[in-house]
């Protein structure tokens, strides 16, 4: 997804953000040039920091694509941490494994490949920290058997929710395939903000995030 924030203003959200290790720019380079979906800097600076002011044990991420912000996530949580991460694709999936490897984590992270629609709900593990960044238009799908994983006191962190700003004025939208999409994020924000269990806020940060408490008393 593209981003709200006027060019000359995103470029400076990121020239903000500390230094990264060598290993993650070259990831970053390499996922521009092949049109890799990976969260930009900035907004992996935010999960950061969400990260050490948490502190969570159990990790869960769908959407892996070549691991940069499982990276990231690891790099915050500590090597104490275990994150499972779901990725549909296994030649990405496998590329991802590398990068573990490369980067270090590989002992913290347990690789899952296949459908996360399927998957989810055959976890056996409690989570800390849910991050969404898969399939934009199966949010929905997800989140009913991640908010059942998910321990109260929690985050549930959903990427890209304000889809190039299409949720909030539709005739921007290109395409009608598009349309349908945009309905489903538009149906997952509501579902968040009025949730009973969640306390949840929208943060205008890269292509939007949605970040939602598992309230301690909610069940």
């Amino acid at each position: 997804m593209g981003e709200l924030l006027p060019e000359w203003l995103q470029t400076f959200l990121t020239d903000t953000v500390p230094p990264r290790e060598s290993f993650l720019v070259r990831l970053e380079k390499q996922a521009a040039n092949e049109h890799i979906p990976i969260i930009h800097p900035d907004v992996a600076q935010f999960l950061h920091f969400l990260i050490r002011v948490h502190r969570p044990k159990t990790i869960l991420e769908v959407g892996t694509a070549i691991g940069y912000s499982t990276i990231w996530m690891a790099r915050a949580a500590g090597p104490d941490s275990l994150i499972k991460t779901i990725e549909i694709n296994e030649d990405r999936a496998y590329e991802a494994w590398l990068n573990f490897k490369t980067a270090g984590i590989e002992e913290q992270v347990q690789n899952i490949v296949g459908d996360a629609i399927d998957l989810i709900s055959k976890l056996d593990t409690q989570f800390d920290l849910i991050f969404l960044d898969a399939a934009k238009g199966q949010y929905l799908t997800f989140f009913e058997d991640a908010i059942k994983l998910l321990n109260p006191g929690g985050l549930i962190i959903a990427d890209n929710v304000l889809l190039n700003g299409w949720v909030a004025d539709q005739e921007l939208i290109p395409s009608r395939r598009m349309k349908t999409m945009v309905n489903r994020m538009t149906d997952y924000i509501q579902l968040v903000m009025n949730h009973r269990q969640l306390t949840s806020s929208i943060i205008p940060i890269g292509d939007g995030m949605a970040v939602s408490l598992k309230e301690v008393s909610a069940e």
